[in-house]
């Protein structure tokens, strides 16, 4: 017979509640979308990223690009998202003529498919659809920060 095993990561990252994770996404919404900052003035989605986790309280959190995010042994890739996961993407994709860096971005889901960005395409962090287009066609996958 086959075991099964069963994952014990937490449904929002460690140390935190979902909500608290979703309440500091949703507060950047609105603020300008620019590379490399860190700040209400402007910021970046690996800053932003940061930024909500660190607000709500995530233990042991250190500012990473996305390929750091990717390759980190606390972010556990899970199956289905819960509000507080990240999404990221496996490839960038093309649509109408706009190159759309997805390979390089990350998000904050909040629930019903939705996720908090910085936009490309609004120049500043917004909520969309993740099975959205060019987000589906990017091949979307979530993660979960699991170190206690």
């Amino acid at each position: 017979m086959l075991a099964i095993s069963v994952s014990s990561v937490a449904a929002a990252p460690v140390g935190t509640k979902e909500s608290n994770v979703v309440k500091y996404a949703k507060s950047w919404v609105g603020v300008r979308n620019v590379h490399g900052g860190n700040s209400r003035a402007g910021i970046d989605c690996s800053h932003l990223v940061y930024q909500v986790y660190l607000k709500a309280g995530v233990k042991g959190i250190s500012f990473m690009k996305i390929p750091g995010i990717k390759k980190n042994k606390y972010y556990t890739r899970i199956a289905s998202p819960r509000p507080g996961d990240l999404v990221l993407w496996k490839k960038d994709v093309t649509k109408n003529g706009k190159k759309y860096y997805l390979a390089a971005h990350a998000g904050v889901c909040i629930g019903n498919g939705q996720f908090v960005h910085t936009s490309s395409d609004k120049r500043k962090v917004a909520i969309d659809r993740i099975s959205q287009n060019p987000y589906k066609d990017g091949q979307p996958y979530y993660v979960r920060w699991s170190r206690k």
